[in-house]
């Protein structure tokens, strides 16, 4: 009978426990996501997001950290156009 090794396309990379992990978080980042992209985009510039990184994120792979993704988006927005 044949062995699924590590190497093998069809091997889980990363235990079952964790992958329940990572799409219980996506799928509350979902929940956060859908709320606020039903604002208008003055309401989510004054949020700080932008419509296209909640898009893009909801759109990672289950490995990337979809609320981190978003944070980092923000910071680098905030930087760039910082208040006057």
């Amino acid at each position: 009978m044949l062995e699924l090794k590590n190497h093998h396309p069809f091997a889980p990379r990363q235990p079952i426990s964790a992958w329940m992990t990572s799409f219980s978080r996506r799928q509350k980042f979902r929940r956060m996501a859908r709320s606020l992209l039903a604002e208008r985009d003055e309401t989510l510039s004054d949020l700080g997001y932008a419509r296209s990184d909640l898009l893009d994120a909801m759109h990672l792979p289950l490995e990337r950290d979809a609320m981190s993704y978003i944070e980092a988006c923000r910071t680098k927005r905030k930087q760039q156009n910082p208040a006057i």
